[in-house]
């Protein structure tokens, strides 16, 4: 990394100032953006998002951001924002070590990838705040966490005094699953004697692979809220050998496992348990190639989307083209493909609210999505406990649409623009997600954008978003 200029960089000049133009730090290499300073009861309380893409920083090198209020000869500094090196963040897993005292935030760089952060602290108030003005100050430090000093301040332009306002979210209830399907998968990689198809539990590393699947099925067959309906094993093989030969070799061996199990579970329906192959799993070769470094990958990727090619006849020629790059292959592509994907498929029953508010704390993924809403509107909103399990509740289930319309509206709530956006990709083009993208584009001061979202939302009939609407005013800002 660059040698880092140590400065305070002033962000805002004046307690009550909702957000500012993105703004840039660490020698521009660092954006931060979305900034949001209130007084919120006895509190100063400071939201901000800080954009690391164009970062880089050393293995051993981190960057310290530490806001602080500013006022003549009073300051108060608030909880930093601590961004890693690889050998430095994996110094502080491993010893707890930072190099301020209970960071914000703390982060681990990945150089070249798109990154951003979610800032929150806050601060006992004090009268002298009034008119004090918020710096960055910003830290180099290196392996051993000792944090050089820090100096100076270069004002920034962008002072924005626009009155907070307070907009409506507006959550929406799921429709019950009529039966709640649930299902636990895995992968297990057996050892086989060469030309051998039974399962032998002593044989190299498959007494810990059969221990890892009999306690799957053993978490769902003892759980007295569900009901196994399925145990579906599905084996592969690699490309190297002949086809016929693999065929073979994956479906006799997936059905070995599938006899072992059933027999080791003998009280179990027989019908439960189900095995299927693919001899060789050409789309896992492909994605591994596409992800790793040989030299002449796109060479071999082209030889493996040759339709015209037969599976053997593909092997054969990206090991008589690229030999070099096939013993890679070999060595560490094929191996992990010769696998076994299991999954124990079960039902789980329904819960009242007492049940389920228990069930969210020790095993969410039983709850539907519907009685998640349920205990999280047993809770006040806006509390911890409301926003929560809205939280636990896209973590189920990531890609349901209300789960994340929900959880972008909790984002929004704590002023983390970051994570709301994030959510709102995955949220449809309902009325209520119109609604809480309108306030995402209110909260960065766009909003022109914000007016045409509640507009498109309010002419569907949602009175949250007209309630925003008269909030945000017709003057155009």
């Amino acid at each position: 990394m660059k040698s880092i200029i140590l400065s305070a960089v002033i962000l805002c000049s004046f307690i009550g100032a909702d957000d500012l133009k993105a703004q840039t730090l660490a020698g521009g290499q660092v954006t931060v953006s979305n900034t949001e300073i209130r007084k919120q009861g006895r509190d100063v309380r400071l939201d901000l998002n800080l954009d690391l893409t164009s970062l880089k920083l050393e293995a051993n090198k981190g960057l310290v951001l530490t806001p602080a209020l500013i006022n003549g000869n009073d300051t108060a500094r608030l909880s930093a924002a601590e961004v890693m090196g690889r050998k430095r963040y994996l110094y502080y897993q491993r010893n707890g070590a930072t190099a301020t005292t209970r960071p914000a935030v703390v982060e681990r760089r990945r150089n070249n990838t798109t990154q951003s952060l979610h800032y929150t602290a806050s601060t006992a108030y004090r009268q002298w705040m009034n008119g004090a003005q918020l710096v960055m100050l910003e830290g180099e430090c290196g392996c051993d966490q000792t944090l050089l000093a820090t100096n100076g301040g270069t004002p920034l332009q962008g002072v924005d005094l626009m009155k907070p306002m307070n907009f409506v979210y507006a959550y929406v209830q799921p429709k019950a699953e009529e039966v709640k399907h649930r299902a636990v998968s895995g992968s297990a990689r057996f050892n086989f004697v060469v030309n051998k198809y039974d399962i032998r539990p002593t044989f190299g590393n498959n007494a810990a692979e059969l221990d890892k699947i009999r306690r799957t099925i053993d978490l769902v067959r003892n759980d007295a809220d569900v009901k196994l309906t399925g145990i579906a094993l599905h084996g592969y093989a690699s490309p190297d050998g002949r086809y016929d030969l693999n065929d073979k070799l994956a479906a006799n061996r997936t059905e070995a496992l599938r006899r072992y199990l059933k027999n080791y579970y003998s009280a179990l329906d027989d019908k439960l348990f189900t095995a299927t192959s693919t001899a060789e799993d050409w789309i896992g070769t492909r994605a591994a190639i596409a992800e790793s470094k040989l030299k002449d990958r796109d060479e071999l990727l082209a030889i493996v989307d040759n339709d015209r090619l037969t599976p053997d006849e593909k092997d054969r020629l990206m090991a008589q083209r690229h030999g070099e790059s096939y013993r890679k292959i070999l060595d560490d592509i094929y191996p992990p493909l010769r696998r076994t994907d299991y999954s124990v498929t079960y039902n789980v029953r329904n819960f009242n609210l007492e049940e389920a508010q228990r069930i969210i704390r020790e095993r969410p993924q039983n709850l539907s999505l519907q009685e998640m809403y349920r205990v999280a509107n047993s809770y006040k909103a806006g509390s911890d406990d409301f926003n929560n399990v809205f939280d636990t509740a896209v973590r189920m289930f990531p890609d349901d649409e209300l789960a994340n319309l929900n959880a972008a509206n909790v984002s929004l709530s704590r002023g983390d623009m970051v994570s709301a956006e994030r959510f709102l990709l995955k949220a449809g083009e309902r009325p209520e997600a119109d609604n809480a993208r309108g306030i995402l584009a209110a909260r960065r001061k766009d909003y022109a954008a914000a007016r045409r979202y509640f507009t498109a939302a309010a002419g569907k009939g949602l009175a949250e978003a007209r309630t925003n609407l008269d909030e945000l005013g017709t003057d155009d800002m």
